[in-house]
Order: structure tokens, then sequence, then C-alpha cells
């Protein structure tokens, strides 16, 4: 998967037909005629109006030239949301601007994430979100059916870029750091401080790099490097294999054991490339239908885990399971169900797919010559991995160069239809010297979509930087965090231009993955009947809770049957009503997750064929390393107390 390129559960196949929407003044660049532009329309600050649906912030916009060098192609809306600061009484300490990953999401349709993580800082600072060309409120690309993920994905790149016609060339991140130069000049904001989360990071470096004068300080959070010039990404294979060796070590109950995690990876892949695994498995939101895990589904499955701490949670145990002499591929059917997208990419102005091809064609490095006519392209794709096999045959391994390359979710052929540019501007000009600038690099240790490996090569690139590698983090560490370290790491950095002490980066709490997947309570080698009881209950309440970081509404189902419904963000609670996670054993009740501080805690009624039944209360911390679990109740009518790893 490129970096960058990550959606929720990403894309396997796209459109035939395309049809392009893009907001400008008037009407869309797809009907409007060649017509004269003046110079940029300049909009007071005091004359932004109030956003709808979005309190306390004020609204605006300016019109920038679709192609600065030719004023024929008209003019397009840039889109932004300014927060302004809370405390006037005193003297503002500047401007803090976000910039949203994808690329294709909207920043301001993330706004909720920027608030959260500057909310303390937020007093004496305004918060800028703008919309990149082509997303959000900045004229999204609408290419239909690229938007629905339906046909031929790579025909249909081709039609959207056909469609742009003139304007294919410049929805890229030069063009956009121009965009944003040119809201700061209107609003007369001098200098910034700039914040970039996945393809936010490649973009933040585009602009640091073009107007070093505007940024203070840099923040880089889940970055790739943008001067990188691999097209196939391979550090995003190496950065992979890590991760699930590190989760593994760091699971007491995992490390232990004969088999690493890399090696089931391995043994599975042998497996699939005999016979699939095919069976009906429910995703996340309980709907039942039929999937494959094959080779490539096995791949889907490594990478996606790169923002998925669910499957560095279950693969390990899901795979011992499948490939038992007698296999129970339920657990690892439900994975698949659950990562494997399936739909669309939703609501335009909050993500455009026909951005995200424009901009990784236009600025990501391609396997073949950008500048070359569509024709010759499938011949120089070949030669370039052909050329891979023969000189790192195992850069994927355990998958080989081949099985990786047409993998769902990698995309290292999606350009080759796409209109070769007319004119090349690069994401930074070439030879450029990287600024000074404080800088801010950090990233996951367990993010193998945008390697820690890439994070170095960035941070080494400024001058001035500090890199920070968080433990036990997928991608993306600040946003979501909750005030734990990443996010005053963060706010520190913008405060002081220093990071200062970092330690608390290798304190976050190891994932805890399943012991083991079984079909029923007996099969468990979990002690005595109350004992096991106790922690079947447990498992039960932690595989609800995992589940939750996949849904789309607000009901599922248990592994084996049974129903639960949730509600809540921040504090999160679910019903359970007779939910199995192994077969003989019924769990109900009530469980409560406290996402700000890390408490879990449940009061469930357990029965079944495998159970002690009866009454427990159940609590542990998710955010303590090593967790333990507490248990206790009315088990066979007698009180017990427990306690056991947390699951």
């Amino acid at each position: 998967m490129r970096p960058g390129g990550a959606r929720s559960g990403g894309a396997v196949t796209c459109a035939t037909a395309l049809s392009l929407m893009l907001i400008l003044l008037t009407g869309s660049l797809a009907t409007a005629g060649p017509r004269p532009v003046d110079e940029h329309r300049r909009i007071a600050a005091g004359e932004l109006k109030d956003c709808r649906r979005v309190p306390d912030a004020k609204c605006g916009s300016i019109n920038v030239l679709v192609d600065p060098t030719d004023p024929l192609l008209g003019i397009m809306k840039i889109g932004y949301e300014l927060h302004p600061r809370r405390d006037r009484s005193k003297p503002s300490l500047g401007t803090i601007v976000a910039v949203e990953g994808g690329p294709g999401y909207a920043t301001t349709a993330s706004r909720d994430y920027y608030l959260d993580l500057f909310e303390p800082m937020l007093n004496r600072r305004r918060l800028l979100l703008v919309d990149n060309r082509g997303t959000g409120r900045s004229g999204a690309i609408l290419c239909q059916p690229l938007q629905s993920y339906e046909g031929d994905y790579v025909k249909a790149v081709g039609k959207c870029g056909r469609q742009l016609a003139e304007a294919s060339d410049v929805y890229a991140s030069a063009f956009a750091a121009d965009d944003l130069a040119a809201v700061l000049d209107d609003l007369e904001i001098d200098q910034v401080d700039l914040y970039g989360d996945s393809y936010g990071t490649f973009f933040s470096q585009s602009f640091a790099v073009r107007y070093p004068e505007r940024v203070r300080s840099l923040v880089l959070d889940g970055a790739y490097f943008v001067a990188g010039t691999d097209p196939f990404y391979i550090d995003t294979n190496r950065a992979m294999r890590d991760a699930f060796r590190y989760t593994c070590e760091r699971r007491p109950s995992c490390a232990g054991r004969p088999k690493t995690t890399n090696d089931l990876i391995d043994r599975l892949t042998q497996r699939l490339r005999k016979k699939p695994i095919t069976g009906r498995a429910p995703n996340a939101d309980g709907e039942v239908s039929e999937v494959t895990v094959d080779v490539g589904g096995l791949i889907y499955l490594t990478t996606a885990a790169a923002t998925s701490p669910t499957l560095y949670r279950e693969l390990d145990a899901a795979m011992r399971a499948a490939l038992r002499a007698k296999p129970y591929n339920r657990p690892l059917l439900r994975l698949a169900r659950e990562t494997y997208y399936v739909g669309g990419a939703g609501p335009v102005r909050q993500y455009s797919e026909g951005l995200y091809v424009a901009v990784a064609c236009n600025d990501y490095p391609l396997p073949f010559d950008r500048s070359s006519s569509v024709g010759e392209r499938p011949a120089q794709y070949k030669e370039e991995r052909d050329q891979l096999r023969d000189d790192a045959p195992y850069s994927f391994a355990p998958f080989t160069i081949h099985e990786w390359v047409t993998a769902p979710v990698e995309y290292f052929d999606i350009c080759l239809k796409w209109p070769a540019p007319s004119m090349y501007v690069p994401p930074i000009p070439e030879g450029a010297t990287f600024p000074n600038t404080p800088t801010l690099v950090i990233n996951g240790d367990l993010d193998s979509l945008t390697s820690p490996e890439g994070g170095r090569a960035t941070a080494e690139a400024f001058p001035n930087s500090t890199y920070v590698e968080v433990a036990n983090m997928t991608h993306v560490a600040a946003l979501g965090d909750f005030n734990r370290c990443a996010s005053r790491i963060v706010r520190r950095f913008m405060r002081t231009l220093a990071a200062g002490d970092t330690s608390c980066a290798s304190e976050y709490n190891e994932l805890r993955l399943v012991d083991r997947f079984d079909r029923s309570a007996g099969d468990l080698d979990w002690g005595t009947l109350k004992l096991r009881t106790a922690r079947v209950a447990a498992a039960t309440v932690a595989d609800v809770i995992a589940r939750w970081l996949s849904m789309g509404g607000f009901t599922g189902v248990g592994l084996r049957g049974g129903t639960f419904e949730t509600r809540g963000g921040r504090h999160v609670t679910w019903d359970l009503d007779d939910v199995r996670w192994v077969g003989d054993v019924r769990v109900s009740g009530t469980i409560s997750w406290d996402r700000t501080t890390g408490a879990t805690q449940a009061s469930v009624a357990v029965r079944g064929k495998g159970a002690e039944p009866g009454h427990l209360a159940l609590s542990w911390n998710d955010w303590d390393q090593n967790a333990q679990a507490t248990a206790g109740g009315i088990l066979g009518g007698t009180p017990v107390g427990f306690t056991f790893p947390a699951p």
C-alpha cells in the first residue's frame, strides 16, 4: 500500500465510468469555458462568516488560479475554517495550521481530532484548517463511479485524468502549498505552527521547503519522506515484519512460543498458495457473508494492521487456529470480513478518491517514466518489476514480488493510464535545501504504512529536527491520544520549539494479543472451571470491545453468536445479550470503557455448558503495561475472586 494512502479498510476495485465536479466561483471546471481571471480576491479576517453547524468557527474562502501558468483555465475556490483564540485579554501566540492525510481527506472534516489535540493551546492561538485543492470545501473532485469503487480501477483512473484534462497536472502538493500561502496572505498571517499527519506530513514538507519563512515550527506525525525515490516502498514490508515481531515479543504468552507471528505468516502463506480458506463470517456490525482468504487476502490483513490494532491483537491466534490439524477458521475469516473493504469511498466532501489518485500520480515515485505515453508504460512497469525480482527477490518475503504487487491493497500500477503531464512540478524543487525550521518527526513503531525507517529519513533531512518513536503505536501517534505522551510532546514542541523529555514514548502499553481461539471453553487450558469461566467472560468482553474499532453502526454479534449494542465515543458502553466468544459460554450484561483513562469495567451474567453459572464484576486498565484483570462475584453459588492477565 502506498504510504499515506490508507482509508477505512482500503479499496479493492474502482470505477469504469467517471464524471468530474470541481466547484469554481460560478460553476464547474468541466463545464466552464476559458475566461480571464483577475488577481486573487482578498478577504479580510473581519469579513469571515460564522460556519454553519460548527460552533464558534469562522469560514471563508479565496479564489486561486486553477493553473498559475494558464489563467484561461479559470479559478477555483479554496475553503477554510478558522477557530479564533478564546482569550482576547492577552496577546495572541500565533496560529496553528493542521493538514489531514489521505491524500483525499478534507481537513475540515477532521476538525474534532484537531480541536481535541490542540484544545489546551487554543486560549491564545488560532486553529486554521484549510482543505487542500480537490478536497472538501476546495472543489472536491468527484469522479463517479471511481468514488464508488466499482469496475476496473486502472481504467477508471485514466478516465478521471482525461476528464480533468489540462487540470490533471495541478492537483499536486506544490500547488496546494501555494494555495495555503495565498490563504495566509489573505488572512495576513506571517508564520504558523504547522502540523501534518500521514499524507499531511508529505504536504507539510513540501510547504516548509517552499515557504520556510512562513513556518515557525513543523510537526510531522506518521511521516514519510517527501524526497523518497522507491516506487515499491520496500521499507513498509520491513516495518511490517518488525511490527509483528515486536507485538509478539512484548506479550509474554506469545514471546515464549517456539513459532513467532512471522513464522505463522510464512506457514500460512505456503498453505494458502495450495488452497485458500473460504467460509461465512460476520463483519464487526454482524453482517454475515462468504469471504475468502488467499495470499492476496493475507497481504491485505498484514498491511492493514498498520491502522488497525485489532489485527495485531488477533491475527497471531487466528493463524494458529487455522493452521491446526483440525483447522478452526472462523476467527481468521471474521478478521478478513471486517478488514476487506466493501462499498464506496463515502461522501466526496469528506474524502475524494479522485484527489487521491491525482496526488499519487503527480507526486509519488512511480515504477515507470511519468512523462512517457500511456502505451509505453506497461512495458516499463514490467521491466521495473522484473529488475526488482532479479536484484532483490525477497523484498516482500514471505510473499513473492508478483504476489505483493498484485495484492488487492497495492497500488503500484494505478497510474498507468493517468495522463502524462504537460508540465511537472515536483512536491519540492529539484536540489532543494531543507530549512532549519524546528521540526518534530513522530512515528509509531508498529506503523508499516509510513514506516519508522521513512520517519527517520525525514528527520535526517531537516537540520534542526527531533525524531520520536512511540512504542506500541500504529499509524499517527498524537490524534485520538487523549492527552497521553505523544499529544503532550506535540504541544510542548509547538510551545517551546523543543521536544523536551520524550521518555514517556516508550511507556505505552503493549498490545494484548489474544492467547488462543478455541471452539469451546473446555479446549482452553485456563485452570479450574471457575477460573476458566472468569477468563472466558473477560475474553468475551475484550472481544466485543475490539469489534468497536471496526464498526460502522451500533449493533454487532459475538464470534460464535449473541448480539450487543454500543453507544458513545470517548466513554463507550455496550449491552450484551448472550454473546458467545466460545460456543458453550453465554455472556450477558454491560461493559464500560473510558477511552480517556483506559478504565474498563463490566458487570456480566455467565451461563452455558462450558461455564460455572453466575455473575461477575470484571475490571482492568487498558493503558497499563502487562495489565492485570480482576474478577469477583458469585459462580456456582460460591463467592470467587481472581486476578489474571488482562485479555
